[in-house]
Formats: structure tokens, C-alpha cells, sequence
């Protein structure tokens, strides 16, 4: 089980500095659909590449289990990397992360009345505190106004298909491989993207080497390692736990741009981020 915790908490770290290279990727020209295709292609390839190198034999998926990789992918998948990448278009990586990590309480009431579980003092005060912890270190009440709606929509609908990605993976794909989970999901994922947008632009020759360098940093660092590791860590502990350790995203996103675009941190953010680290410890100490 403590493998499970400590899967949670790398994908969490590694989905932290998505955000930059989604936001760096757009200066070079690229928008969300076409960055998405162009990930996604260099994703599978690798998945598929280093399953068949690794045990060809986890690739032998049932026809019930392909069935609900596809939903994954084509419900889930899809629908919050769109959502979560057109977000970065209208607003900061800040106010976009705040807003994807809304998931937590929507995890916490499906399985507080849908799947029955027992409401605990505890978990809930993690969740409250998670999210407190989050609305400081992003720092959002001096921010000003001035958001964009149609950011703000985008956000939360990646938020309701993040959730329900780690709801349905508990449910559905619980004794899959998670490599397989992901390799397949991603693969209708990218299906699903040709019909958004028409392959067509693969040959215009408007992606730059250094496009493809911050797309190939986001498939593998942001794609295929942390994607592994949530479907083996949601088996491990569950989607609940999983979905408040997640909020690790929030003050690693701090970091990150403190570290690489010299944004400053104030104490406030400091202390959100201890609310954070503190509510995954309440959420670990868990039985």
C-alpha cells in the first residue's frame, strides 16, 4: 500500500510542471489541439514501444477491458487534457491548476453517495483543507479580477473528466496493467483528436525543433510516467486518497515557476502549501 502513495505523489509532482511547458509550448506557435496530437503520437509510440519490450504479454487485453480503456481515453482522456490545455490559453497556470484540482471534492462526494463510503471527520477536514491550502498558494484573492470566463469553464470541465477518469479507472480497470491502461487510453485519445483536427498539419512543416522539444519533456514527464503511476496508484489506495495527494501539484507548480521563471513566493503561498503537504499526511495516516 505505501507504494501507492508514493506513486500518487510523483505523478503529482511531475503534472506540477505541465502547466510551463504547455504555456512555453505556445509561444512557439502551437495550439492545444495540434500540442495535444503531436504528444500524444510520441506518447503511444513509446508506450507501446517499451510494454512490447518489457512483457508483450500485458498487452493481451480482453475485449471487456479494451472496451473500457476506450472510454477512458475517449471520454476521459480526451476531454480533460482539451479542456485543461484550452484553460491555458485564457489564464495563468496558476488560476488553471486551482481550478483542476476542484477534482478532489468532486471524487469525495460520488463516493461519499454513490459508492456508500463511510464519511469519515477526517478526510473530510483533509478535503477542506487541501482546498484552503490550494486558494493560497495560488494566491488568487490578490490577484485581481478580470478572469476569463470561458477559461474558468474550461478549467472546471477538466476538473469533472479528471474525476471522472480516476472514478473509472477504480471502477472498471482496477486489475489491469497500468502501462496497458495507459498506452490504450491515450491511443483512443489520439483517434478521437484526428477527427478534432485533420492530420494535415503534421506536413506543413510549422512545428519548430523547439516545439518538439517541450512536447516530448510533456509526454514523458507529463504524460506517460505520471498517467502510469496514477492508474497504478488509484489501484493501490484508491481514487479518493489518490485525488487529495494529487493536490502535491499545487505548491510544486509554485516551485517550479519560482525556480525557472523567478516568480516570487510569498508567505502566504508558504503556508497554503503547508496546508497541502499536512492534508496528504491526514489522507496517509488513513487505514
Amino acid at each position: 500500500m505505501k507504494k501507492g502513495y508514493i506513486y500518487a505523489a510523483i505523478s503529482a509532482i511531475l503534472f506540477g510542471t505541465a502547466g510551463i511547458f504547455v504555456k512555453l509550448a505556445y509561444k512557439t506557435g502551437l495550439d492545444s489541439i495540434s500540442l495535444l496530437i503531436v504528444q500524444y503520437m510520441i506518447a503511444v509510440f513509446l508506450m507501446f514501444l517499451i510494454a512490447f519490450l518489457k512483457d508483450r504479454k500485458k498487452l493481451h487485453v480482453s475485449k471487456r477491458e479494451l472496451f473500457n480503456m476506450a472510454v477512458l481515453g475517449v471520454v476521459g482522456n480526451t476531454l480533460m487534457t482539451v479542456f485543461y490545455y484550452k484553460a491555458f490559453e485564457h489564464l495563468q497556470v496558476a488560476m488553471v491548476t486551482m481550478l483542476l484540482f476542484t477534482y478532489p471534492i468532486m471524487v469525495f462526494i460520488y463516493s461519499s453517495i454513490f459508492q456508500k463510503q463511510k464519511i469519515e471527520p477526517k478526510k473530510i477536514m483533509a478535503i477542506f483543507m487541501a482546498f484552503v491550502g490550494c486558494t493560497l498558494t495560488l494566491n488568487i484573492f490578490s490577484a485581481g479580477g478580470g478572469y476569463s470566463i470561458k477559461g474558468l469553464i474550461f478549467g472546471l470541465l477538466s476538473a469533472v473528466f479528471y474525476a471522472f477518469m480516476n472514478l473509472y479507472t477504480e471502477k472498471r480497470l482496477d486489475n489491469a496493467d497500468a502501462l496497458s491502461i495507459n498506452a490504450y487510453s491515450t491511443l483512443f485519445s489520439l483517434i478521437t483528436l484526428f477527427f478534432m483536427r485533420k492530420p494535415g498539419f503534421l506536413f506543413e512543416g510549422n512545428i519548430k525543433f523547439e516545439s518538439l522539444v517541450y512536447i516530448i519533456i510533456l509526454a514523458v514527464l507529463c504524460e506517460i510516467v505520471p498517467l502510469t503511476l496514477l492508474y497504478k496508484s488509484i489501484q493501490h489506495i484508491g481514487a479518493l486518497k489518490v485525488s487529495v495527494i494529487g493536490n502535491l501539484e499545487i505548491p510544486t507548480a509554485v516551485i517550479v515557476s519560482f525556480v525557472f521563471l523567478r516568480e516570487t513566493i510569498s508567505i502566504t503561498q508558504i503556508i497554503g502549501a503547508s496546508l497541502i503537504v499536512y492534508a496528504v499526511y491526514l489522507i496517509r495516516e488513513q487505514k
